[in-house]
């Protein structure tokens, strides 16, 4: 009997080989794979085994090290006479390692190649006809086909013969799957699903294919999934890694492609990723982060790319059962086994987006939800950013121009919001006892009930743990009825129906009245799809897997299979990203408010009048005497306008008088031209008139792609140095006779009368015309920059031919989102905060994608990371005399989405190494820097990232653990190496090995759990003291994150940290977004700073670098940082106007700015008495606002005073008698006519 060894570096070959050795008798088969080889002793085993067969064949797919001392184990076999044969993958050969003719190692590698049961069996018989006595007949190789279709029902079918078993009256799913799974017969998932689909209702067309090559994808869609009249298919499943269309994107392209035209568009039907996960599925239903990060990026960042819809896995790799027949010995074959449960949740997802195709569109039922977070009257329709009810109602209109039925539909959206507010107001002092009456509908016990046992059983024992049995009371839905179209409200997430849990639960189960409100959509309301409007709601972060749900993860359990169509603004892709993974959300996103530059008003306009004129009158050679009475008066404004912290003065009274003016100017300036967002988008609709303009000035403030700056390229066309405008605003410059800062507000003047004159034009221009207007611009310096020139004629073309069609384009906005209602395709595009010099992003109604998690931190990011720790660094040495030992970070996934991690750079520099990049960009590994070069010790850093960022990077977070632990380890002097330092006194030792040192410095929430817990606890009013608030911190981030990515509870590590943190830093890479623009940031940066002063008994440095010039990151602390903010945005009178253009929405945002300010005073001591007032006397004790407030969301005034009260109440604002008395009068009156008439407001 001829005896074969077999060795093969994968296990894919194994089932093939298993299937022809089935056929086969007479041949003692030894087959192991590189798996199987798990030690020393296996491989030792396996080569004594070898050492007794007539030949020996290492199929090793690459180089020798996919088999342990593979060198040896040939030597051995050499030496017994045993013929080797090896053959590798690709251009290699593996001629010189074989011992056999050149014929044979060549044929067997041809038998190898091919792959498939038939050339694996003539391989064998091939090997035994060529080493043993006896004859075996065999065939030659043969070519087995790249691409085909393959169905469990039509073996050997056509793509003709199968087509013509589909039935023409359903929808036809096309399956996209590796050809390697068909030739090596690892299909049983493929055959599971499509029995999955088939019970759907549903033809499904399953096609294997390489994705690399010749017929590849895109081959298949244009010539199998589409005829000449277009798709043949209405959705596409896909289990392919890595991007279907990831060349045009630039892999091998020197320009990006437009995803509008490529093969997914021009097929024009939803494509819905699936994952064909490597490993066991006992792994995958244990792991709560459900995939492990290399996964993550290949099988799930990478199709984002394409503008999937991402869903799960579907599979399993484990090996089969039983063991080889006859005399064959080998491996159990590993197989791709089915997940039935999300194989059918699968199916029932992808079978859904296909019949929304199909469907006319008066027979569509369409939910649009509508957020409400913090639950409130004056809140429904929480959007960042949008005019929820204006954009309703441009939804509606499209929807009704595309032949949906929408009747009785009140004439505005604000109406309909109105509507909702009566049916469920969330504040019992005026509730209306027939209120729930004027519901949508309810829910009966027993139906409930029904739907609840029909949960995943897990799931279903996890809310009755959280919130007890089912309700024996009906459950009320609200609702306005439109006909194809219901609008509601997403329920409260339920820390408000129990406020203890805020101190523990970061990971709360929905309640019963959120799960029903679900299961009322799903099976009464019977949607089509659900529209989430706006950024964001709460689904999306329920607890469960972080990605890759099970049917134990609640948003998997709630949302079922219903297609969700999320509109999302397009700078938020991180939060976005978690909609599309763990909500299965096709985005749609939107512009953000136009941009705009803050001005200073009122009191502060009459301070820089002052201090412009005692610049004047000293430079012109006034003396003392003659300035004295002005600069009192400055001294008085200054006072009275509580500027000394905004300054770093102490003693305003006692300071020089040139240094006091000297800051005021830099601090007015640096106000003056602040960039601050203006109103509120609408879905759809881009801003027009000076909104435009000043959008357009805001978008090409910084260099584009393509296109110079606008600012820098005015000012050399002036004859103004650039570089020293914007770096040395203070000083003076003769041949401008002014100073730089002075010259940086003719620029921004300059520059919006050029895009002004565009804007008459209606952006249609010649060349000619672009010359005329960069020449007539005056020239204040010596000589116009004649490059300066060439680049303002570039970036002004840059505006007219692209720009401004590309905001334009924001109209898409609603298109696609309808065409994602129809069953089409939304393509994909870029995220990010445009305004920094990201223009290329737009144009928006794309479903965005994000970035490649191994790419994090990019070199880029890398510089601009550098730049903030050194600056935090400096000032905090030059202020307090000695670097900080330990730093505490704020890590969001959002803004590492934005900057390609510049956060996780700072990160690194602070601990003193770098990232190592390979050829292709990937981060690798961290090496330390030397001390020499590093010139200063390395910083101790606990890092606090988000739960986002945990589900979104958490190769990246182990990437920082990693390098803590790297730079403890290193032989330094703890006085060089805090790090070290601080592990070795944790140890008890001050010197000597590192030994298993106290190392966890990357802390997060417990997987299913997201935020920092401080705010709910503050939205609640669930707190006493500021111990409180340290205490949620504490407990909602006490879990450790380790090298690999892994979570587990550490809240004692976390206490040590805290106690030793000195100072606190955040990253703020966009004007777009700022501190009072959610409760986030106090949550996170106000929480920390909070936990560290309870902990440690003082309170820490508190720090924000400001990289929304990448160029030029400024350091703040946190206290200068929102104070600015609060004088640029939050008391602007312009911003408070242009939020009075948007009615109901406008007027809740104000109060939840108010509540934000409250959050800050909680966890901080940044917001002044001084800053209180000027909060009541803009919100709440002007009389033509109070008339406003009352006219359009009387709730938000009310809203406005009760969070001026309580601040009052808890000591956070030492506000005098009179004012607590008007506050009080003015909530009495508000409270008053809210009781007597709940639709006072209409």
């Amino acid at each position: 009997m001829c005896s074969i060894g077999l060795y093969t570096a994968t296990d894919q070959p194994v089932t093939a080989i298993r299937a022809a050795a089935d056929r086969l008798s007479g041949v003692d088969l030894l087959v192991r794979s590189g798996a199987a080889l798990d030690g020393p002793e296996a491989v030792s085993e396996f080569v004594d085994r070898l050492a007794r067969c007539d030949v020996a064949v290492f199929w090793l797919h690459g180089s020798e090290s996919r088999l342990p001392d593979f060198e040896s184990v040939r030597e051995r076999l050499v030496e017994r006479g045993v013929p080797v044969v090896v053959a590798r993958s690709g251009t290699a050969t593996g001629d010189t390692d074989s011992t056999v003719e050149p014929g044979v190692q060549s044929t067997v590698r041809a038998y190898l190649d091919r792959g498939g049961v038939l050339n694996m069996e003539n391989l064998i018989r091939y090997l035994a006809d060529e080493f043993d006595a006896a004859d075996w007949p065999h065939d030659e190789p043969v070519d087995l086909p790249s691409t085909g279709v393959y169905h469990p029902d039509h073996p050997g079918a056509t793509v003709e013969d199968l087509r013509e078993t589909f039935d023409p009256d359903r929808p036809t799913v096309g399956i996209w799957f590796y050809e390697s799974h068909w030739t090596f017969e690892n299909t049983r998932y493929v055959d599971s699903l499509v029995r999955a689909l088939q019970s759907e209702g549903v033809n499904a067309f399953p096609v294997f294919t390489n994705p690399t090559g010749e017929r590849d994808a895109r081959w298949v869609a244009e010539h199998w999934f589409s005829d000449e009249s277009g798709a043949v298919v209405d959705a596409v499943l896909t289990t392919f890694m890595y991007s279907l269309t990831m060349d045009e994107r630039g892999r091998s392209a020197s320009e990006p492609a437009d995803p509008t035209t490529g093969f997914l568009a021009a097929m024009d039907v939803p494509v819905v990723q699936a994952m064909v996960s490597m490993r066991s599925r006992a792994a995958y239903r244990a792991d709560d982060a459900g995939l492990p990060p290399f996964e993550l990026a290949l099988s799930v960042a990478l199709p984002e790319l394409d503008g999937v819809v991402v869903s799960h896995p579907i599979s399993g790799k484990e090996r089969a059962a039983g063991t080889w027949d006859g005399a064959a010995d080998g491996t159990a074959p590993l197989l791709h086994q089915p997940l039935e449960d999300r194989v059918g949740h699968a199916a029932r997802l992808v079978s859904n987006w296909a019949r929304l195709g199909r469907k006319p569109p008066s027979d569509k039922q369409v939910a649009v939800v509508l957020h409400n977070y913090p639950p409130s009257d004056d809140g429904i329709g929480t959007a960042f950013g949008l005019d929820t009810p204006a954009s309703l109602d441009r939804l509606l209109d499209q929807l009704a121009d595309r032949g949906y039925r929408i009747t009785d539909r009140p004439a505005a959206g604000q109406q309909i919001v109105e509507q909702l507010v009566e049916q469920l107001t969330l504040d019992a002092r005026w509730t209306d006892p027939e209120q729930p009456e004027n519901g949508l509908t309810q829910i009966e016990p027993s139906t409930y009930r029904e739907w609840f046992t029909d949960l995943d059983s897990a799931l279903e024992a996890a809310i009755r743990e959280e919130w007890g049995p089912p309700p024996t009371a009906p459950i009320d839905i609200p609702g306005v009825d439109l006909g194809s179209v219901v609008v509601t409200v997403q329920p409260p997430r339920g820390f408000e129906a129990d406020p203890e849990k805020v101190y523990h639960d970061s990971a709360l189960q929905p309640p019963h009245e959120y799960v029903a409100a679900y299961g009322w959509l799903r099976e009464q309301f019977d949607a089509d799809a659900v529209v989430h409007l706006g950024t964001h709601g709460s689904l999306e972060w329920l607890p469960g897997k972080t990605v890759g749900l099970d049917g134990a993860s609640a948003p998997d359990g709630l949302l079922d299979g219903l297609p969700n169509v999320y509109p999302y603004i397009v700078n938020n892709p991180g939060e976005g990203t978690q909609a599309t993974r763990r909500s299965y959300a096709t985005i749609v996103d939107h512009l953000t408010p136009p941009m705009d530059t803050a001005g200073v008003h009122d009191d502060l306009a009459d301070l820089e009048t002052m201090v412009r004129e005692y610049r004047d009158r000293s430079r012109d050679g006034a003396n003392d005497a003659d300035l004295s009475g002005l600069a009192t008066r400055i001294r008085e404004q200054a006072q009275a306008q509580d500027l000394g912290p905004d300054l770093g003065i102490d003693d305003l009274q006692r300071v020089e008088t040139d240094r006091l003016v000297r800051e005021l100017h830099a601090y007015l300036t640096d106000v003056k031209t602040s960039q601050i967002r203006m109103g509120l988008h609408t879905l759809g609709e881009p801003p027009a008139g000076e909104r435009l303009v000043a959008y357009l000035v805001a978008l090409t403030r910084f260099a584009n792609p393509g296109a110079p700056s606008l600012r820098e390229s005015v000012a050399g066309a002036m004859g103004i140095d650039a570089e020293r405008m914007i770096e040395e605003p203070e000083t003076y410059d003769p041949a401008l006779d002014c100073f730089y800062a002075d010259a940086a507000e003719a620029v921004t003047e300059r520059s919006l009368e050029l895009v002004e004159a565009l804007a008459e034009r209606d952006f249609e221009v010649t060349r000619g015309e672009i010359e005329a207007l960069s020449e007539d611009l005056p020239v204040l310096g010596e000589k116009r920059d004649p490059e300066a020139v060439a680049d303002l004629q570039a970036v002004l073309w840059y505006i007219a031919d692209e720009l401004v069609p590309r905001i334009e384009a924001a109209e898409d906005e609603l298109a696609n989102t309808a065409a994602a209602l129809a069953g089409q395709y939304v393509p994909p595009g870029g995220s990010g905060a445009p305004t920094r010099g990201n223009a290329d992003l737009l144009p928006t109604g794309r479903n965005f994608y994000t970035l490649d998690p191994r790419r994090v931190p990019s070199k880029a990011a890398w510089q601009v990371g550098q730049s903030v720790a050194d600056g935090v660094l400096d000032r905090h040495l030059n202020e307090e005399g000695a670097y900080p030992e330990e730093v505490g970070v704020v890590a969001w996934g959002t803004p590492t989405v934005r900057t390609r991690g510049e956060t996780i750079a700072q990160i690194l520099a602070l601990l003193g190494v770098e990232p190592v990049w390979t050829d292709a960009g990937r981060v690798e590994s961290v090496e330390p820097v030397p001390l020499d070069d590093l010139g200063r010790p390395r910083i101790d850093v606990t890092t606090r990232i988000s739960g986002l960022f945990r589900d979104a990077f958490p190769s990246v977070a182990g990437l920082v653990q990693e390098a803590v632990e790297t730079v403890a380890s290193l032989d330094e002097p703890p006085a060089k190496n805090f790090v070290r330092k601080h592990a070795l006194e944790a140890a008890g030792e001050t010197a000597g090995g590192a030994g298993d040192l106290d190392l966890k410095r990357v802390f997060t929430t417990r997987p299913g759990g997201y935020g920092s817990g401080t705010n709910k606890a503050i939205t609640t009013g669930e707190w006493t003291d500021e111990s409180d608030l340290a205490d949620v911190f504490v407990n909602w981030g006490g879990y450790a994150v380790d090298g690999d990515g892994e979570v587990e509870a550490a809240h004692d590590a976390l206490e040590d940290r805290l106690e030793r943190i000195e100072a606190t830093v955040k990253l703020e890479d966009t004007a777009e977004q700022d501190e009072f623009d959610s409760s986030d940031w106090y949550a996170f940066h106000g929480g920390l700073k909070r936990a560290v002063a309870d902990r440690s008994g003082s309170e820490p440095a508190s720090y924000v670098g400001d990289a929304s010039d990448p160029d030029r990151p400024q350091i703040y602390t946190n206290e200068e940082k929102l104070r600015q903010t609060m004088r640029t945005r939050v008391l602007n009178p312009d911003w408070i106007d242009s939020m009075e253009a948007h009615d109901y929405k406008g007027a809740g945002d104000l109060a939840t700015t108010v509540e934000i300010t409250l959050g800050w005073a909680a966890t901080t001591d940044a917001v002044s008495d001084t800053l209180w007032e000027q909060v009541a006397d803009a919100y709440a004790f002007d009389e033509d606002r109070q008339e406003w407030f009352m006219d359009e969301n009387p709730w938000a005034l009310e809203h406005v005073t009760e969070t001026l009260l309580e601040a009052i109440d808890r000591d956070l604002w030492a506000a005098d008698q009179e004012t607590i008395d008007r506050l009080r009068d003015l909530q009495l009156s508000v409270d008053g006519e809210l009781e007597a008439d709940p639709e006072v407001a209409r």
